[in-house]
């Protein structure tokens, strides 16, 4: 039996006597310790191997997020760089806008005339569209009228030098159709057309009280009226007018 004091032990152990107590303590020979330091190497360069990985997958993946961050950024600023470019390129400047207000022309609005009907002093029926879209100018007169028998020449010479650019009309009323003739035949105004109104229904329309007068009818259907006498000249200034 092995006892357990020292000096048990050293005999024991002198002797060659095999005790199990001996070995409670393993002795750690140079081919462990080599094992041992060869495994704990190991373990730190493979610990330091992940650490590597984790490193470099970490800033490769931060490189290409930057890569893709920027690539986003550079296309964006190419898209609202363009947007700005065709935006200014279809914005109208100030010049544009009075370039192209200066290029349309305004419109023509057709007034259209009052509504009327009659027959001239040789049979021809007429109405207001007789007169639509023409120049004309009405002379307004009455076969007993002293004023209208003067004026009479005038109005044939300018029916003459208008020769047809602007209609010369005569409106005779308030007298008989045998009457309207004489004067006609007497005045010298056969050169021009003039209704038979006796009963002053086209005068009323144009809103004519008396004699003479005259209606400047526009082209585009506008009306100026004039009460009284006008001279040649006058005449003329206002009938270049009516387009």
């Amino acid at each position: 039996m092995c006892s357990s004091t020292g000096l048990a032990r050293s005999k024991l152990v002198e002797s060659g006597t095999k005790c199990l107590r001996l070995r409670h303590t393993p002795m750690k020979t140079s081919r462990t310790t080599s094992k041992l330091t060869v495994s704990i190497a190991g373990l730190a360069a493979g610990a330091l191997l992940l650490a590597g990985c984790s490193s470099d997958m970490d800033e490769s993946s931060m490189d290409d997020a930057g890569s893709v961050s920027e690539s986003v950024t550079e296309s964006a600023s190419e898209s609202v760089g363009g947007l700005t470019d065709e935006s200014s390129e279809m914005a109208p400047t100030e010049e544009t806008v009075e370039s192209d207000m200066e290029s349309v022309e305004p419109a023509v609005v057709a007034n259209p005339l009052p509504v009327f009907s009659s027959t001239t002093l040789d049979g021809q029926s007429v109405t207001q569209a007789t007169y639509e879209g023409k120049p004309t100018i009405m002379w307004f007169w009455a076969p007993w009228c002293s004023v209208c028998r003067g004026e009479a020449p005038t109005i044939s010479e300018v029916a003459s030098e208008l020769d047809g650019s602007v209609d010369v009309v005569g409106v005779a009323a308030l007298g008989s159709t045998e009457e309207m003739d004489t004067f006609v035949s007497d005045t010298g105004i056969g050169n021009i057309s003039n209704l038979n109104d006796p009963d002053a229904e086209v005068w009323s329309v144009f809103g004519v009280a008396s004699q003479p007068a005259f209606a400047f009818i526009g082209a585009d259907g506008s009306i100026d009226v004039v009460a009284g006498s006008l001279d040649k000249e006058e005449i003329l200034e206002r009938a270049a007018n009516l387009g």
